[in-house]
């Protein structure tokens, strides 16, 4: 029901010593199969986001490969950023989020996000 476009994958997960971690990586099978994610604590800036996404093995289908059309990088930060700083904002009562996939469109469409699980610290 929403249009096509890069699958990624963006999550909070809370480690132990480190607090609130953000998580990227491509999404949908990719995540399983080439496991391609990268963490930072929060927040982040979109510089930070940036370079994260620059880490990854994927980021070549990110930035349009073989002719394709680049995706929207931005908008991409963007979320990053906003979640990030949500987690910040709600650490003691977020203990992990998942949005995937999270279906970035070619470059100036926006993402679109096709499924999103938020798990409290009262639902443990």
């Amino acid at each position: 029901m929403v249009p096509s476009g890069r699958e990624v994958i963006l999550g909070l997960h809370r480690d132990p010593t480190f607090g609130p971690m953000l998580m990227a990586g491509l999404g949908g099978i990719f995540v399983e199969v080439l496991e391609d994610v990268v963490f930072s604590p929060v927040p982040v800036t979109e510089a930070e986001a940036g370079r994260m996404l620059r880490r990854l093995k994927g980021w070549p289908l990110l930035e349009g490969v073989r002719g394709g059309a680049p995706a929207d990088v931005e908008a991409l930060i963007g979320l990053m950023v906003k979640l990030s700083r949500f987690a910040s904002d709600q650490a003691a009562l977020i203990e992990e989020v998942d949005l995937n996939p999270v279906l970035v469109h070619d470059r100036g469409e926006g993402l679109s996000i096709a499924d999103a699980l938020i798990v409290t610290s009262g639902d443990k």
